[in-house]
């Protein structure tokens, strides 16, 4: 009895796009400093708030940065972006890539959504110009980002 091997392709967000994250949310931290210590001490609750909020949000873009998070995994039957439910390669309707200012997504149309479960985020934007699945292009780097296109050809064509 053997087993049929499938090949998994996996992408992962740059870790290099992610650094400009954490700067912006260091320089929310030290503005959160800043107005906690200097200019209102009086309003400590918000502030303490705004502090550890600022300080969770640095903590996370560097776990993220340690532990690295799954964009894409790509299988011969389906792709399953970030930790949503996997998307079979035979429910897309149609990919099409778009650029909103200067992102670059691939956005895949599903024939019957309703059989997926969606995430929170995915609920919320399942009717907006972004499908429920879509792949920020934006957040991997240059030569992944070509190579994952070049791989969704293999299964769908995109517009």
């Amino acid at each position: 009895m053997s087993k049929k091997l499938v090949k998994t392709d996996v992408f992962y967000y740059s870790r290099k796009k992610l650094v400009f994250y954490l700067l912006f949310n260091l320089g929310l931290l030290s503005l959160a400093l800043f107005f906690t210590w200097v200019i209102f001490p009086q309003y400590e609750i918000i502030y303490s708030f705004a502090l550890i909020t600022c300080l969770l949000s640095v903590l996370a873009i560097i776990v993220a940065m340690i532990i690295r998070h799954p964009l894409a995994v790509i299988t011969s039957s389906s792709i399953k972006i970030d930790f949503c439910a996997p998307l079979k390669w035979k429910d897309i309707k149609i990919a099409h890539k778009e650029i909103f200012g200067h992102k670059e997504l691939i956005i895949f149309d599903v024939k019957n959504l309703s059989k997926y479960k969606l995430n929170l985020m995915q609920k919320l934007i399942k009717n907006s110009k972004f499908s429920a699945f879509s792949i920020p292009l934006y957040a991997m780097d240059f030569r992944d980002a070509e190579a994952i296109e070049r791989i969704i050809e293999q299964y769908v064509h995109i517009d």
